[in-house]
Formats: structure tokens, sequence, C-alpha cells
């Protein structure tokens, strides 16, 4: 039995001080994982878990599942590829060729979540930084929108408690503020003083009340107690989450004024707490590939549009086969949205069974990121991490799958 590194691959903090023994192929123990990386771990082993190469529901083999999923690509005029958010950066890589060769439309899931706050910082409209920078010497925590202890467990112990790590005689010292900004009570607030609690969908008042104190002008109390936070600090991040992103309708300019007019008085930095291990990896690749970081058609040229979204092409029935990679829309989107898919040929990689899975007409059962093939991902901040691969598996890459079909519809 041998103890292994594993860079945990179950959401984007990429924690890299996870370790299992391994025995043969089989994982014996896990040390330093939070739930969903003991989770992902603990169905990695579990053969019920895990999907198989299928064609119309029946068990195939890897090659005859390549030679229907070419077909069903070659033969519609309008395909659809999406996901990739949960692949390394060489997958990710390959299914952009392929998305090219095909004339294919090529999207994820930031495409209605995180997608607009990655693309200002990429633009260079909001500024970033490294986590492992702000370990060391951030004192100001922000979590804005964002539960952490839900979201990405091990995110508070990792980047916040390492400030409690000196001793004096009166006990633990605490070298940096940890506030939020948040709609509700969660396990994240209860630990945040002060609290900035905001009414549903209040966030865009609340940036115009700190805007228009910073600007000399009057505000509520609360946002003057936030302006007053950012003064007395000298190096703060805002960790933004989903909630901040769907309050103000992926419209970021406005947040964007606030934290350079706030950055008068102090260092601000913004990360995005991006949920699957690889999406800013993806963010990333197509935006030096194409200039956009998702919703690109590759039809005649390169093209960008909210008609290239994944929502829009399914909800007005714009594609005609659809390839999900590592994604599983069916768990997580609206039915009367899927409904539009009736009729519609799917084709799905993902290590696990899924809903999508069941619903599709191909499915390729596939290794799972980081642990059973190696690779790269973009962290949350934006730092590449390497992912080397802790423990052998049958199942084929998504990377090497992709290119088997890259080669089949080209030739």
């Amino acid at each position: 039995m041998s103890l292994v590194k594993f860079v945990c691959t179950g959401c984007s903090c990429l924690c890299d001080d996870t370790e299992i023994e391994v025995e043969g192929t089989q994982i014996k123990k896990i040390n330093n994982a939070c739930v969903r990386g003991a989770a992902l771990l603990s169905a990695a082993d579990n053969p019920q878990r895990r999907a198989t190469c299928l064609v119309n529901g029946q068990e195939t083999s890897l090659a005859e599942a390549v030679e229907e999923a070419s077909r069903l690509l070659q033969q519609a005029p309008r395909r659809l590829i999406f996901g990739l958010d949960n692949s390394t950066l060489e997958a990710q890589a390959a299914g952009m060729e392929l998305a090219q060769a095909l004339g294919a439309v090529i999207d994820d899931s930031s495409s209605f979540c995180h997608g607009p706050l990655i693309e200002s910082i990429l633009t260079g409209a909001l500024p970033s930084g490294s986590l492992s920078q702000i370990k060391d010497t951030a004192d100001l925590f922000i979590y804005w929108g964002s539960n952490a202890h839900q979201s990405h467990p091990r995110h508070l112990a990792k980047f916040f408690l390492p400030f409690y790590t000196e001793l004096e005689e009166a006990g633990w010292v605490q070298k940096a503020q940890l506030c939020c900004v948040e709609v509700r009570d969660s396990e994240t607030s209860s630990l945040c003083e002060p609290v900035f609690k905001l009414l549903p969908g209040g966030d865009r008042d609340f940036i115009a009340q700190v805007l228009n104190i910073s600007g000399g002008g009057e505000g509520t109390p609360e946002a003057k107690t936030f302006v007053e936070l950012i003064k007395r600090s000298h190096f703060g991040v805002i960790f933004a989450g989903l909630g901040l992103t769907y309050s103000l309708d992926g419209d970021y300019s406005l947040f964007a004024e606030m934290v350079q007019k706030l950055s008068q008085w102090t260092r601000l930095v913004v990360i995005p707490m991006v949920g699957h291990f690889n999406m800013r990896g993806f963010n990333e690749s197509l935006y030096k590939k194409t200039g956009y970081i998702n919703k690109v058609s590759f039809a005649s040229g390169i093209s960008h549009g909210e008609e290239f979204g994944f929502l829009e092409q399914v909800r007005s029935h714009l594609a005609d086969c659809v390839l999900v990679i590592g994604s599983d829309p069916f768990s997580s989107l609206p039915h009367h949205v899927l409904r539009e898919l009736e009729g519609v040929p799917i084709i799905c990689f993902d290590p696990f069974i899924t809903p999508t899975t069941k619903a599709a007409q191909v499915v390729f059962g596939t290794a799972i990121s980081g642990l059973e093939v190696g690779g790269r991902a973009i962290r949350m901040d934006g730092d590449e991490i390497p992912l080397p691969v802790a423990k052998s598996s049958g199942y084929p890459s998504d990377e090497e799958i992709l290119k088997r079909l890259a080669e089949k519809v080209s030739g």
C-alpha cells in the first residue's frame, strides 16, 4: 500500500495537500479531503457509480462508441459542444480543435454563472491576484454572495485560518479580518464580523451607496461601515460568488467602478468563487484562441453572441446534435428548458452515471481528471496547477476520445 499526493479536482480550490493510500487500483484511505473531495474519491472506486461506453443504452466498446458518435456529429449540420469545465487544459484544447473542425458552437456553464466576472478579470476591468500571495499578505477577506463553507469547504481553512498560526501570551492572534456581504445567515456569515446583510437583489443599490460615500456623499450606515473597513485595510480581497453574479444579472460595470474607487485607499483584488475545477481554464483558453470566453461559433470563422450560449441554443432549437463533456445539465437546469432537447441526439462524456448520461444516445465513461489522468488546470485565481496521475484505471481520457473523434470527422 502506497501513500500518494492528489490534487483534488472536487472544486476550483485545487487543494494540493490531499493524500490517498492506494492498494492496487483501490483507494483505502483519504487524508486532508473535504466532503466534496472525499465524495469524489469514494465514488471513483464504486463500479455502480461509474459510467461505461454505451450506444442506445447497450454496453459497447470504445471504438464502436467513437464510430457512432462521429456518425452523429457528421450527419448533423448544427453541432453544439458544451462543458469541459471538469476537463484538463489539454482536453479543453482538443475540444476546441474538434469544435473548429466541425464548424460547431462551443460553450460552457460560465455562460450562465461566473462568465461575466471572469471576463472582467481577463480584460483588465477588475484587478485580481494569486491565492498564494493573498494567503501571506492580505489583511481583509470579504466573501460577497458566497457561502464558502458549502461551495468550497476548505477555502477558509487554506486561505484565511493561516492568519491564526502565531501565538502570543493572550492566545491566538487574528491578523486579518473576515467579513461578508450576504442576503441570509449562513455557515460562513456566522464566522464573519461585520456581516453586511442585504435584501435579495440589493447588491447594486449597496454598491451605489458605497460609491456615493467614496465620493464624499451620503449613504446608509452599512455602506459607511464598509468604506471605513476598506480604508483601514492594507490589502483586501473580495471573493465573489454566484449570489453577486445573479444579483447584478452579470453586469459588473458598477462593481468594477466601486473596486476602482476603493482602490485609492488600499490594494483591492477580486477572485471568482468558481465551482468547477477548470472553468477558468476553459475561459482563458478560449479567450486566447478566439478573443471570447464562451458562446463561440466556428461555423464561418469565429463568431460570438448570445445565440451561441447553451441555453439559447436549446430554447431556440438551434442545435441538432449536442456533445456534453464532464457536465450534467439534466440535473442542474429547469425541465422546461431540457424538454426542448427531445429528439436531439446527445453524446456525453462523464466518469459517473448522471441524468445526462441516462438521456444520451452515446456515452463515454471517462477517467477522472487529476486522479486517473494527468494534465494541467487553472485555479480560480488564475494560477496554473499541474495534475499528476494518482492511480491507474482502464478508463480513457477526455482528450483521447476527443482526438479520436477529430480524426474521424476530419477524415
